[in-house]
């Protein structure tokens, strides 16, 4: 790996150890620039591009987790790792950053960190899901199989109806949409059609607690989903089914 080709982004409100990061980072081969908060960050997303941010969690403003979640909308290639003197495993674990590392670290720490982040970077392809917009007026099952996702190493999106899914797609892009059929407003079969029509090479797979297939043919018409889940099921299910509408098949996780 040419360690002069990559760039590194450092955030963290500390001045004193944001330059020493930098002169670190310096000193063992990388290019690196510096901010003090995650506003900070997104814009300088915007004009360089970056291989890598390292993030501190703890920030005014745009704290590190709310700083991952925009990167992993807008960049989601791009690795970041966490660096904190807090204990917050809860937290990071449902943040899920590229890395982590507690202070004090030692430099062959952070260069060791450095090289796992990039190196998974480039086993990345490109084509696979990863996104997947999860759409549910049930907050509960919202969340687990949003965590369920963020557990096998997707990126996650939440919405709790069909119209702020439909935002969250003006937003930003994602690969897959997961929606139940049944919910207030726009329901899953008005969004599947709304989605096909605007989207068309965007998967959508659509779940329901509530199972005719007749009652369901009929309100597709010659509409076709591109699967279909029936609850309960299984979390393993909701992966193969992902896996087998990928373009391409996903790696695995480093």
């Amino acid at each position: 790996m040419d360690k002069a080709l990559k760039k590194i982004l450092v955030v963290d409100d500390d001045r004193h150890l944001l330059e020493l990061l930098i002169d670190t980072l310096t000193a063992i081969g990388y290019e690196s620039m510096g901010v003090s908060d995650g506003l900070e960050a997104l814009e300088c997303l915007k004009t360089h591009k970056f291989d890598l941010v390292i993030s501190d969690i703890r920030m005014p403003g745009l704290d590190g987790i709310g700083l991952l979640r925009k990167i992993r909308r807008y960049y989601s290639d791009l690795p970041v790792l966490f660096i904190t003197g807090v204990d917050m495993p809860e937290v990071i674990g449902k943040a899920s950053p590229d890395g982590l590392l507690a202070k004090p670290f030692r430099i062959s720490h952070i260069e060791e960190m450095i090289n796992d982040a990039l190196s998974g970077k480039e086993e990345v392809v490109a084509n696979a899901i990863r996104k997947v917009l999860v759409v549910d007026d049930d907050d509960t099952f919202r969340e687990m199989l949003s965590d369920a996702l963020r557990y096998n190493d997707y990126i996650p999106f939440a919405a709790a109806g069909g119209k702020e899914a439909l935002r969250e797609l003006e937003n930003g892009s994602v690969d897959a949409v997961i929606t139940d059929i049944r919910m207030p407003g726009m329901d899953g079969i008005e969004l599947l059609k709304t989605i096909k029509d605007q989207y068309p090479d965007l998967p959508v797979i659509l779940t329901t607690a509530f199972f005719d297939r007749d009652d369901l043919e009929s309100s597709l018409g010659d509409q076709e989903a591109d699967g279909f889940l029936e609850k309960p099921f299984r979390v393993e299910k909701v992966m193969e089914l992902l896996e087998r509408i990928s373009p391409v098949a996903r790696p695995s996780s480093h």
